[in-house]
C-alpha cells in the first residue's frame, strides 16, 4: 500500500472535525487519507512543523488567535514549497476569499461546505500537488545523473594523457593535443605511449555513437590495442587482434574507426595502419600531403578482416596532424561543414608553426567557424613532429 496523503483541516467549529471524518472514513481506513485537525492558525503551524509532509491545508478564514489569512502568510514563509493551501469561507465572504487567492491561495470552497465539491477539490489539490512532487522528485533524479556523468566525463578525460610539449624525456619529438566532446561519454579517444625504448605508438579514434555505450567501448578499444601493442610488432597485427576481440559479445554492434601507428626513433620510420579512420596529414616545410589511407575496415563490424600496412619516412621538421570528423564535420550557423578544403588550407598556412601552435590555431578557426551552431559531435586533434 502506497503512503497516505496527508491532509490538514484548520477550522474552528470543532464539529467540522466530525463532518470530516464521517465523509472520508473510508478513504481513511483504506490508507488513501491520514487528516489531520487544527483549531486556529497557531495550531496549524505546530503541526505543520511536526509533520513536513502534509502538503494539502484546508483552512478557514475566519479564526480566533491566527487567523486564516495569517496563516497564509506563515505557511508561504516555511521551507515547503509543495504546500498547498485551500480556504474555505461563507458565500458573503468574497473579499477575504480574493484576498487570500491574490495572496496564494490554491483554490477556495464555499461555506455552508458541499461536500461533493469539497471531495472534488481535495482530489483536484491532491493529484496536483502529486504532480509537483514527482516533477521534483524526477529533476532530482536527472541531477543526480547530471552529476554522476559529469563526473564520469571528468574521469574519462583524465584518462586520456594531456599532451602539449615534449613527450616525456625526448627531446626531439614534440606532441600537441585537444579534445571537446559534444557531450559527456564522447566516443572519440587519442593515445601516445612507448612502446619499448625506440617505439612510440600513436592512436587516434572514433567510436560509434555516444553516450554510456560508447565511452565504455572507447575504453575497452583504448586498453584493447594498447595491449596488443606489446605482443605484436605491426600496427595491422595489432588491428587485427585488437578487431577479433573486440567482435566478441558485442550485441549492441558497436565500431570504432582507428588509426594506429608506431615511429621508430632510430631511423625515423613511421608505420601505421588505418582502420576506416579519416586519413591524416604529412606536413613539410613546403606544404603537406595526405597520407595515402590502408583500406582496411571499422575495428569491429567483423571477425577475421585482413588489415595492411604502410610504412614511411619522416625528416626532422615534419609534422603529422591526426583528427576525428568532428573536425572535417564541423558545422557553422549555416550548416554548412568546416570540411577537408578548409583543414588543408589552414595547415598550409600553419606549416611553419610548432604543432603545439598548429593544434591551438586549429581550435581557435574551428570554434570562430562554428559561432553560435551547436557542436554536434567531439572534436579530437593529435600532432607530433621531429624536430
Amino acid at each position: 500500500m502506497s503512503e497516505a496523503f496527508k491532509i490538514l483541516c484548520v477550522d474552528d467549529e470543532p464539529d467540522m472535525e466530525v463532518l470530516i471524518r464521517q465523509k472520508f472514513r473510508k478513504e481513511i481506513r483504506q490508507g488513501i487519507y491520514d487528516i489531520y485537525f487544527a483549531l486556529n492558525g497557531s495550531q496549524a503551524l505546530e503541526l505543520l512543523n511536526e509533520h513536513q509532509d502534509i502538503y494539502l491545508v484546508l483552512s478557514d478564514i475566519n479564526m480566533p488567535i491566527m487567523d486564516g489569512l495569517q496563516l497564509l502568510n506563515e505557511i508561504q514563509k516555511l521551507d515547503n514549497h509543495f504546500i498547498k493551501v485551500v480556504m474555505v469561507s461563507a458565500y458573503g465572504d468574497m473579499q477575504n476569499i480574493r484576498t487570500a487567492m491574490n495572496r496564494g491561495a490554491f483554490d477556495f470552497i464555499n461555506k455552508p461546505i458541499d461536500f461533493d465539491d469539497f471531495v472534488l477539490t481535495v482530489e483536484k489539490s491532491k493529484r496536483e500537488i502529486e504532480m509537483i512532487l514527482q516533477q521534483y522528485k524526477t529533476k532530482k533524479i536527472l541531477e543526480a545523473v547530471k552529476d554522476d556523468l559529469s563526473a564520469a566525463s571528468e574521469i574519462q578525460k583524465a584518462l586520456l594523457p594531456k599532451l602539449n610539449g615534449n613527450f616525456k624525456n625526448l627531446d626531439n619529438l614534440k606532441v600537441a593535443s585537444y579534445i571537446k566532446p559534444a557531450r559527456w561519454g564522447g566516443g572519440d579517444f587519442y593515445d601516445v605511449f612507448e612502446i619499448d625504448k625506440n617505439r612510440i605508438g600513436f592512436i587516434i579514434a572514433d567510436v560509434s555513437g555516444k553516450g554510456i555505450s560508447a565511452a565504455a567501448f572507447m575504453l575497452l578499444s583504448r586498453t584493447t590495442v594498447k595491449i596488443f601493442s606489446s605482443i605484436y610488432k605491426q600496427p595491422s597485427e595489432v588491428l587485427n587482434a585488437a578487431n577479433n576481440y573486440l567482435n566478441i559479445d558485442n550485441d549492441n554492434s558497436m565500431f570504432v574507426t582507428l588509426f594506429y601507428g608506431v615511429l621508430n626513433m632510430d631511423n625515423n620510420e613511421f608505420t601505421y595502419c588505418n582502420a576506416g579512420h579519416n586519413p591524416p596529414y604529412l606536413i613539410h616545410s613546403d606544404g603537406l600531403t595526405v597520407m595515402e589511407p590502408t583500406k582496411n575496415m571499422a575495428l569491429g563490424v567483423f571477425e577475421n578482416l585482413p588489415y595492411s600496412d604502410i610504412k614511411i619516412s619522416i625528416s626532422k621538421g615534419d609534422k603529422v596532424f591526426l583528427f576525428t570528423d568532428g573536425v572535417s564535420e564541423s558545422m557553422n550557423e549555416v550548416n554548412e561543414e568546416f570540411g577537408e578544403s578548409r583543414i588543408e588550407k589552414s595547415l598550409s598556412e600553419l606549416h611553419n608553426e610548432s604543432v603545439m601552435d598548429i593544434v591551438s590555431n586549429m581550435t581557435r578557426i574551428l570554434e570562430d567557424y562554428k559561432g553560435k551552431a551547436e557542436q554536434h559531435d567531439d572534436i579530437t586533434m593529435l600532432s607530433f613532429e621531429l624536430i
